[in-house]
């Protein structure tokens, strides 16, 4: 068989291979794309999985994004809520003086003729007294004895010169007499 194919011219032979290399491309090239569609078409079901999958997942970690977000604005208002609720009780507590310091401040102004022997604490603005008294939920009544008319009047001009006190009731009675004096002051404490 060698023999015959070399009988043949050199032209001949070469379009005989031609022909066979566009049959082997003829039958390959098919073959290829049936391939390359073949694998294509069984990437797609798992593509289009992985890409849902993918935009399932996004959307829950923005929805959990959101909540988290959220949770913490609350979380962060209820902080600052509790911050502002201690800081008026702070606030509070620095205005508001505690008993111990107005009486300190009544035995401070007291004069050397004057003598406390009783003194009460009223801070309930429901009783009768203390609305009485100019209205105030705060009164100090103090009582006790005073040598004379002018150690009285000074103390009470020393409280009334306090700032911590709005007022100072001394009843005209108590100084009916001149010397040994027995009185009674309501004391209303400044708001």
């Amino acid at each position: 068989m060698d023999i015959m194919i070399n009988l043949l011219p050199t032209n001949e032979k070469q379009k005989f291979r031609t022909e066979y290399h566009l049959l082997v491309a003829s039958v390959c090239l098919p073959a290829l794309s049936a391939v390359l569609l073949i694998a294509i078409l069984s990437f797609l079901p798992t593509f289009f999985l992985s890409t849902t999958k993918h935009q399932s997942l996004f959307a829950e970690s923005q929805s959990k994004e959101a909540i988290t977000k959220q949770s913490q604005e609350q979380e962060m208002k209820k902080l600052v809520s509790d911050a502002n609720a201690k800081i008026s009780l702070l606030k509070q507590a620095t205005t508001t003086r505690s008993a111990q310091d107005l009486f300190h401040k009544i035995f401070e102004s007291r004069p050397s003729g004057v003598y406390i022997t009783n003194f009460s604490y009223n801070n309930n603005s429901k009783d009768s007294s203390a609305k009485r008294v100019s209205g105030a939920s705060i009164v100090i009544s103090v009582q006790g004895k005073a040598d004379d008319r002018a150690d009285l009047l000074s103390f009470v001009d020393v409280l009334n010169k306090t700032k911590s006190f709005s007022s100072v009731e001394l009843p005209i009675s108590n100084l009916v007499s001149g010397t040994n004096l027995s009185y009674s002051l309501n004391i209303v404490v400044s708001p």
